[in-house]
């Protein structure tokens, strides 16, 4: 291998599960709610304007998630999402009043909790993402050994946060942000545009990733080969090109 290609979110970095908590962690201001279901609700009402906007076939082919666009500022963004940022303002509002519309709260107090539970999230979110063991001693390792980028969907603005908080930005020889480039994993197309910046042939490469769709099935097309963080969870397949890793601390090159 001389070079190795990382995914960012719930590879090195807890995403999914940290945006719930900060969801969960809003509720403190609502009374009278259930705090352990308050971040389906608040997914639920924003993935209903998330999927009704024009700009959903782009969210689907970058890889954005609603909750991304909860907090995100778009900053960076490809010119093709022109436009996006200021569509993100209304949506942050809305989706919070839809929130609170289906529990019943839909007076004019609810518009001031509105902006008061998007303040929260956006604190919280801002305030780092807790980084999965042994996430930073591996990117420190790679690089000591072979050039290291990062190949991430996402928001530019929030994946360079996530990347500068968790302490591994100067470790990197490169970083491929979907938002940014205006393509998204699991197209070949991203995957090329890191290798091209690192100067490698995909046979010479590695693609380290927990989704399989999206990283392990990226890459295998790129003609990568390709390391499944798997968290526990089974192998969908047997393909003797991908290697398996419980987590970072559990990566090894090919």
């Amino acid at each position: 291998m001389r070079a190795v290609l990382l995914d960012l979110d719930d590879t090195l970095i807890e995403e999914e599960s940290h945006a719930r908590a900060q969801l969960r962690n809003t509720a403190q201001l609502v009374e009278g709610i259930d705090t352990d279901t308050w971040d389906d609700v608040v997914i639920d009402s924003a993935r209903a304007l998330w999927r009704a906007s024009e700009y959903y076939p782009e969210f689907l082919g970058l890889g954005f998630a609603s909750w991304e666009g909860l907090w995100a500022t778009f900053e960076g963004v490809h010119p093709r999402l022109e436009g996006l940022a200021s569509w993100a303002t209304w949506y942050r509002t809305e989706a919070w009043r839809s929130a609170l519309a289906s529990i019943g709260q839909v007076d004019e107090a609810a518009g001031v909790l509105a902006d008061a539970l998007s303040t929260r999230y956006i604190e919280g979110q801002r305030s780092g993402h807790p980084v999965l063991p042994g996430a930073v001693e591996l990117v420190r390792r790679l690089s000591s050994e072979v050039p290291v980028a990062v190949v991430t969907n996402g928001p530019p603005d929030i994946q360079l946060l996530k990347i500068e908080q968790a302490g591994i930005g100067s470790y990197l020889s490169a970083v491929v942000i979907s938002g940014e480039i205006g393509i998204g994993k699991p197209d070949p197309a991203a995957f090329g545009r890191a290798l091209e910046l690192l100067g490698v042939a995909p046979e010479h490469a590695v693609m380290v990733g927990d989704s399989w769709e999206r990283d392990v099935s990226g890459a295998l097309a790129s003609g990568m080969r390709a390391i499944w963080i798997s968290h526990g969870r089974a192998r969908p397949d047997s393909d003797s090109r991908v290697s398996v890793a419980t987590g970072p601390a559990d990566v090894a090159l090919p």
